[in-house]
């Protein structure tokens, strides 16, 4: 089994396969591998692929099976930890695959994440089809960090944190096959178009998350070469959103909703008559609502168990609050950071999950890191957010060492060392009761000080102070559970951290 497939739905691609699998082909990481599965093309692509790219291996399917159904029937066909489904018009780079790979492994409640999609035709503008993570409103319409209807932003580094989304676009999904294949992967009904948000609710209500790493970087094509006005698109869009909503909406939703997206669906359809003059585009709309509810009972079962997730997972945020219309149309709030200041303003952040495996491997190589401290496993000397640690690569470690380790379940901790039994290493954080075990080949960074309360003078940790705050602590083992309540509980209600 390969731990990351790579998987390119085709139909008639072959113009694009020829002009970026050669890319994909030098950008890829060990342990993976390549499948083209083709919907029947009527074009030469199959032949393109037995000649110029030998290694590339495919799935022939028997007709079009559209997005939805070809990517469940090729899937079934491909034993691996991760499908990264990948849109054959996309340019990958280099180290694409790696920060959204890493990211997953030290997160295992992530079901699924994309990467930063800019487009190819504007290479500093985000892209149509995902742009920095996606989003659905309350009534269901999708938008994007970076695109809100046909407002595409610039990339200026504005998004650069990675961030929970609500749904990741399927032009390139980085997803673990077990999460794909528990909840039923696509809706093969839906054939194309808002089948990976469906996916991607379902997923969210089973209490899996969803992110955006912008740290991996792709270009797409996309849709911003086609004719906008498209009935064919128009009306698979409009039926499978309205389809998704009767779907995965609550109970105590579903009626307001419908009636809301009743009045604004034929709204969507005069504008386009009227204003867009597309007369193919206003019947689009009109035969969708149509056809959703002729084939809506088909769902009914589904739905019903949907909302047995719902009545178990009550907190799940899987729509946005607001009205993206309103908030568009009326408030002028064309920019996602618009909605949500907070996330473009001031200093970058980033989780240590997705900064730790690229920290480990500059420790590797010699380098030196100061790395801001999160969590509060070392309290009461080290506060969240407000000191540092600076690391080196560990060679030689003893008992009473702050180390920053790989945990065997996942993810890093900087706890101190309370036993070394062979290669067996017992950590414990200063702020923590109960301890964590690794071996002493996860031991990858060594504390050799800290810079604490926002001094430029570093507390080396084999220094007077850091080793006498060592010592005693240590001793107070036995009664730290008691010293730990009042440090929370009183002393920090009183007066500053120590």
């Amino acid at each position: 089994m390969k731990r990351v497939s790579v998987v390119i739905l085709n139909w008639n691609g072959r113009d694009m396969l020829k002009r970026f699998l050669p890319i994909l082909q030098s950008n890829l990481i060990a342990d993976s591998v390549v499948f083209v599965a083709d919907n029947a093309s009527s074009d030469d692509s199959l032949q393109l692929l037995n000649s110029d790219f030998p290694d590339v291996r495919v799935i022939e399917l028997d007709k079009n099976y559209g997005f939805a159904d070809g990517y469940n029937k090729a899937l079934q066909q491909i034993d691996a930890e991760y499908y990264l489904l990948l849109n054959s018009d996309v340019e990958v780079t280099s180290d694409w695959i790696e920060p959204m790979l890493w990211f997953m492994e030290a997160n295992h409640d992530v079901a699924a994440c994309q990467p930063k999609i800019l487009s190819i035709s504007d290479r500093h503008s985000f892209e149509y089809a995902g742009a920095c993570g996606g989003f659905i409103d309350k009534y269901g319409y999708p938008y994007c960090r970076g695109r809100i209807f046909d407002t595409i932003e610039y990339d200026k580094g504005q998004y650069d944190n990675p961030m929970e989304i609500q749904w990741t676009t399927g032009a390139c999904m980085l997803i673990r096959s077990s999460d794909y294949w528990a909840v039923g992967g696509l809706d093969g009904r839906f054939f194309a178009h808002s089948e990976e948000i469906d996916m991607c609710w379902r997923l969210r209500l089973m209490g899996r998350k969803l992110y955006c790493i912008p740290q991996s970087k792709v270009f797409h094509v996309g849709g911003g070469t086609l004719n906008k006005s498209n009935p064919r698109k128009t009306f698979l869009n409009f039926r499978n959103n309205l389809t998704m909503l009767y779907k995965n909406l609550p109970d105590k939703d579903l009626r307001h909703v419908m009636a809301v997206r009743w009045w604004l669906d034929y709204l969507a359809a005069f504008q386009m008559l009227i204003l867009n003059r597309s007369w193919g585009d206003f019947k689009a709309v009109v035969k969708a609502r149509r056809a959703f509810h002729k084939w809506k009972k088909q769902f009914l079962s589904e739905r019903q168990e949907i909302q047995l997730r719902q009545e178990s997972a009550p907190d799940v945020q899987v729509r946005s609050s607001y009205s993206i219309l309103w908030q568009y149309y009326f408030h002028r709030k064309k920019e996602f950071s618009r909605l949500h200041p907070s996330v473009s303003k001031g200093t970058k952040q980033f989780p240590n999950v997705v900064l730790l495996p690229q920290i480990e491997a500059l420790l590797n190589e010699g380098h030196t890191v100061t790395l801001q401290l999160r969590g509060y496993s070392m309290r009461p000397f080290l506060e969240d957010n407000r000191d540092k640690a600076l690391l080196i690569k560990a060679c030689h470690i003893a008992v009473g060492d702050a180390v920053l380790a790989r945990l065997p379940q996942g993810g890093y901790v900087l706890h101190r060392i309370v036993k070394i039994k062979g290669d067996e290493i017992t950590l414990l954080g200063d702020g923590n009761l109960v301890p964590e075990h690794c071996k002493r080949s996860d031991i990858i960074g060594f504390a050799v000080g800290f810079y604490r309360k926002g001094r430029s003078a570093i507390d080396k940790t084999n220094g007077i102070k850091w080793g006498l705050y060592s010592i005693i602590w240590m001793l107070l083992r036995p009664c730290r559970r008691y010293l730990l309540a009042f440090y929370r509980r009183v002393w920090l209600k009183m007066f500053k951290p120590i």
